[in-house]
């Protein structure tokens, strides 16, 4: 009888396994022995497909950013408003997610124990996604669809670190659909752009915007 396991190369299981055990234990808690166990084979069987576990962990960090880095290429079709583009970022970056979470995880948690020349190769790639929700963020400003007031950096790092985190939580059992799940993120990530936290006052224990004066509105 074939199973699932029996029609996949052995390098894609390996890498498989790698990834959601990395997910689960990290990457300094996962053995080669685990992995091997994990596809049915002797630890010493796994060398005939891969050089060794950091390998394991560069292919994965790698080709996983590169799915987060085609989001830029999908921006650059876009026509529409910084505010509109922002939108389809974010709600691109939790489609990429909700495609593997695993993968995600290993991207954003598990890069660190990468090593030379790995990790600066990495970390250039994830300075360049930064980069696209930071010139998102500049964009919005000088549109004025952002508030003036905005850090741009803390603003772009804020809205990664929640998207980043939607990996750890993200169930396709949930109750909405990704594109859902994704307007109701978007929604509450860009009110706190449109509206910075000195934009408002708080009148009877409720925001209330300020006007260009400083009155309420």
């Amino acid at each position: 009888m074939t199973t699932s396991q029996d029609s996949v190369h052995p390098r894609e299981a390996i890498l498989d396994a790698a990834m959601q055990l990395f997910g689960k234990r990290g990457y300094n808690g996962t053995t080669m022995r685990d992995i091997a166990n994990a596809v049915s084979m002797l630890p010493g069987s796994l060398y005939a497909h891969i050089d060794g576990k950091e390998t394991l962990l560069v292919e994965l960090v790698e080709s996983g950013i590169e799915r987060f880095l085609a989001i830029e290429q999908m921006l650059g079709s876009l026509d529409g408003s910084p505010l509109f583009r922002m939108r389809a970022a974010i709600k691109a970056h939790l489609a990429v997610v909700a495609e593997n979470p695993g993968r995600a995880l290993v991207v954003f948690h598990q890069w660190r124990f990468l090593s030379e020349p790995n990790l600066p190769r990495a970390l250039e790639k994830r300075g360049r996604y930064q980069r696209i929700f930071t010139t998102l963020v500049e964009d919005g400003v000088e549109s004025g669809d952002f508030s003036g007031k905005l850090d741009v950096r803390i603003a772009a790092f804020s809205i990664l670190g929640a998207l980043n985190w939607t990996a750890e939580w993200y169930s396709p059992e949930g109750p909405d659909s990704v594109d859902e799940l994704g307007e109701k993120i978007a929604d509450t990530l860009l009110s706190g752009l449109v509206y910075s936290g000195r934009d408002v006052e708080i009148v009877d224990g409720r925001p209330a915007a300020k006007t260009r004066a400083g009155k309420k509105s």
